[in-house]
């Protein structure tokens, strides 16, 4: 067994990389309106924090045109991505996306509370309220009270699309 000296170094950071990509992890867009436009990013670090009230987190890059978005609003919307939609994790998170426009030719509604854009596919879809942000290294965990909640067309036949060593995948039959 290999163990890494726990001082900070280049070699620590790439060796975590490494080891954090056997993680697997489910694959979720998450999606805000910026005044008129509808903004989303691919995510798969996100994990609900409680069931009373219920409350999701998500991790999102501190300098991102998306972590602008959710500064501008006070609700969001996360949708869980089922096996199919692999297309949709790789167009959204690739770098450099348009700051309007990236949902474009893909279906989504509005949800319920807030009109926060949620993919009509997804496995299931949560709508949240802001309620803080925390500064974490690079990236932001932003939390959020779940204020509107739903299922995708075909949601108990759907697998969930899982990312795992830079791959997509997903699991078998319960």
């Amino acid at each position: 067994m290999r163990v890494m000296d726990q001082a900070y170094d280049d070699s620590l950071t790439e060796r975590y990389r490494e080891l954090s990509d056997d993680i697997a992890a489910a694959v979720a867009v998450v999606s805000a309106t910026r005044g008129s436009a509808l903004h989303a990013i691919t995510v798969d670090s996100f994990l609900d924090v409680s069931y009373d009230p219920p409350t999701m987190a998500v991790s999102v890059y501190s300098g991102s045109r998306m972590m602008e978005t959710l500064e501008t609003s006070s609700h969001f919307a996360i949708s869980l991505l089922n096996s199919d939609q692999r297309d949709i994790s790789e167009r959204l998170g690739a770098s450099g996306q348009p700051l309007y426009g990236s949902l474009k030719g893909i279906d989504t509604f509005p949800a319920p509370h807030a009109g926060q854009p949620v993919l009509t596919e997804a496995i299931a879809w949560f709508e949240l309220e802001l309620t803080e942000v925390l500064e974490v290294a690079t990236h932001n965990l932003v939390v959020g009270e779940v204020v509107s909640i739903g299922a995708g067309a075909d949601a108990g036949t759907r697998r969930p699309l899982l990312r795992w060593r830079k791959g997509y995948g997903t699991i078998g039959q319960r």
